[in-house]
């Protein structure tokens, strides 16, 4: 598929990376610079900048304050957020496989740190649709809840949980 020039499929460019998944990720909590991204993921500041400014273009993230500066010298340091509403744009796109790749590339990486697993669900049936659409309600509800109750990263009374939800209607080819 080629997809360079493309304008739908910017958002998906931007986040079909295995990298700017974990900083949409991180960012779902709490409002963070480069800096503060750039510690918290063991990257360079210049990677963590040129990461955020191109999900803030692709509209994944929200400018939300600035800081002052550390030591009260220099630029103020700009902060962002995760869209939570931005993701909607990914639907309409032809080219999810790419994002798709990337969310299995960063699920191994989890998977890998996991501790522990609280549930683990995976299935291919046959539901009717009034039990399909009451499942994807609760998986909504699932997600808002992550993202609304999420905050900073290791503070004391937290802990780093993982949570990936694919809901996916199949195609009936036989």
């Amino acid at each position: 598929m080629s997809w360079e020039n493309d304008d739908d499929l910017v958002p998906l460019r931007a986040l079909a990376n295995p990298l700017r998944i974990r900083i949409v990720s991180l960012l779902t909590g709490t409002s963070m610079s480069a800096t503060d991204v750039a510690e918290e993921l063991g990257i360079a500041h210049a990677s963590a900048s040129y990461h955020l400014r191109q999900l803030a273009e692709a509209g994944f993230l929200e400018h939300v304050d600035e800081q002052p500066p550390r030591g009260g010298r220099g630029r103020p340091r700009r902060r962002y957020r995760y869209d939570p509403s931005s993701g909607a744009r990914l639907d309409r796109t032809q080219g999810r496989q790419l994002l798709h790749e990337a969310l299995s590339v960063d699920l191994s990486r989890r998977l890998t740190q996991a501790q522990a697993t609280r549930t683990s669900m995976d299935a291919e049936v046959w539901l009717d649709r009034s039990v399909w659409e009451e499942v994807v309600g609760l998986v909504d509800q699932a997600v808002a809840l992550v993202h609304g109750k999420a905050g900073p990263p290791r503070s004391s009374d937290r802990i780093k949980v993982s949570m990936t939800a694919l809901l996916l209607e199949l195609d009936d080819a036989r």
